[in-house]
């Protein structure tokens, strides 16, 4: 052999050898372990500020990963909040905009899929989809395993995912395994199960305070400590099945909780969720960011960390960057879509926010804003066990509207709202002072009118209603303040509700 040939046998032989010791080297993609709450609020945490909610085991996830202060769902109902999930999509991408809508715009695509092509086994256990999504259906391929197919609802255990993990063959392949947990959602802990004592509870801002709110609230602080608790007993469980040192542990909420001006809403409260990941030699412990993600980004990061590429035709993109500490930048802007929820909640309302400003845009304000709160809370006997969504307690805010004219500003605030609103989230993260109307917010509040009315004319939103509306005209709305305070002075009744004496 000459010289040129051997020198040639050599190099390729060398070549083959490192794509050996490459490939040898290459390290498994990583498990995904992502735990999802219904009606989890922000705040609703000791990880976001509120201590009252003892929840340590989300407290060392954080101190173990990255806090996200700016994650954001698409919409503050279930339905479209989990399609927009796992299609990468916004609601009038994917065709399901309304709580209760259930069918993809045709052409539309899960995202699931791409991560089975990567080798992935995928499994839900309880609420991952939604409604009829629960199962397999438009964005559920038969490929995913259900593991609590013989567990009786709600789900309250992860007896049947220790079982899956523990039979899982050694060279099994990546694991990409969502829980969603329910206790948030009500039917909330009886109260005297509860841990806090009503006097102990904090009514956030906006809400009017009473003690029936208050033993409400005590229940609603229970079902978030009994999630927190089974997010200590998952990562007992992975330490022990799974390889912990890669594996993506993730906890997140698909929108505030059913209380006024939550869920429902595009408010801070109704569409900016927790989201906390750890990863261990991947994402630095103890960290938070600023950065804007949205859940549509979601799935996208996933695949991309996986070593795949998200499809390039969604709306979703990769974080990735700022989980691994490349950057602390990923939008510049967040849409909200909320249509509505049958004929409960008929209010459609569009919310798009850039650095500190927010906007929203209700569509169509001369309707009553109503929820299942109210409505339920209002419309008779309750069946024991039945959903309430926070309603147990809102006949205690119509007998107060009786005596307080704060609790009837607070019932008009919930009922109504003017066609814009503008906050500064920094300085007013509970969206208290409406800045629409004052002067020195005109060109603000122009500029984000015309990114919201660009963004529906690019989507094809339709404005349909969800339902009948109830029309405020028509509506038994408290009076005003003013008006209120003059009847009662004509009726011979003081502000604080006593009889006058002269």
């Amino acid at each position: 052999m000459n010289s040129t040939n051997h020198r040639r046998s050599f190099r390729t032989l060398s070549i083959f050898g490192l794509m050996i010791q490459a490939t040898l080297c290459v390290a498994k993609p990583p498990d995904f372990v992502i735990t999802i709450a219904d009606d989890h609020g922000v705040y609703h945490s000791s990880v976001y500020g509120t201590p009252e909610f003892q929840t340590p085991n989300l407290q060392q996830l954080s101190a173990d990963g990255m806090r996200f202060d700016n994650a954001y769902v698409a919409s503050p109902a279930c339905a479209p909040s989990r399609a927009a999930l796992f299609t990468g999509r916004m609601p009038y991408n994917n065709g399901i905009v309304g709580n209760h809508e259930f069918e993809l715009k045709a052409g539309v695509e899960s995202l699931l899929p791409t991560l089975i092509d990567q080798g992935y086994e995928i499994a839900f256990h309880g609420k991952v989809g939604h409604g009829r999504l629960l199962h397999h259906g438009a964005y559920v391929p038969d490929e995913v395993k259900r593991l609590d197919q013989a567990e009786r609802r709600p789900i309250r255990t992860l007896t049947s995912v220790e079982a899956f993990l523990r039979d899982r063959p050694k060279d099994a392949p990546p694991l990409a395994l969502f829980l969603g947990w329910t206790d948030t959602h009500t039917v909330w802990p009886p109260l005297e199960e509860a841990r806090i004592k009503p006097a102990d509870v904090v009514i956030p801002p906006r809400i009017y305070d009473t003690p029936e709110a208050r033993a409400e609230m005590s229940r609603y602080v229970e079902a978030a400590e009994r999630i927190d608790r089974r997010v200590g007993e998952t990562r007992k469980l992975i330490t022990k099945y799974l390889n912990p040192d890669n594996t993506l542990v993730m906890y997140t909420s698909d929108h505030g909780f059913a209380w006024p001006f939550a869920k429902w809403s595009l408010y801070e409260t109704g569409i900016r969720t927790p989201m906390i990941v750890a990863w261990p030699g991947k994402i630095k412990p103890g960290t938070t960011t600023n950065a804007m993600v949205s859940w549509i980004d979601l799935l996208p990061t996933m695949i991309d960390l996986a070593g795949g590429d998200p499809p390039p035709d969604i709306d979703g993109k990769s974080f990735a960057d700022v989980l691994v500490g490349k950057s602390d930048h990923h939008r510049d802007r967040i849409f909200a879509t909320h249509k509505g929820d049958k004929g409960m909640n008929v209010y459609p309302i569009r919310s798009v926010r850039v650095g500190n400003f927010k906007y929203i845009l209700n569509l169509h304000p001369e309707f009553a804003f109503t929820t299942h709160t109210d409505v339920l809370g209002t419309s008779g006997p309750h069946k024991p066990g039945a959903p309430t969504h926070g309603g147990m307690h809102w006949k205690s805010y119509l007998e107060a509207g009786k005596t307080d004219p704060a609790a009837t500003a607070f019932l008009r605030d919930y009922h109504s709202s003017p066609a814009e609103e503008l906050y500064k989230i920094d300085e007013d993260p509970f969206e208290q002072n409406n800045l629409a109307e004052l002067p020195e917010y005109t060109e603000k509040l122009a500029e984000l009118r015309v990114l919201v009315t660009k963004r529906m004319e690019q989507v094809g939103d339709d404005q349909s209603l969800s339902g009948p509306p109830r029309l405020l005209r028509d509506f038994p709305l408290p009076p005003d303040a003013e008006s209120f305070k003059r009847a009662r002075t004509k009726r011979g009744i003081a502000g604080d509700g006593r009889l006058r004496t002269h």
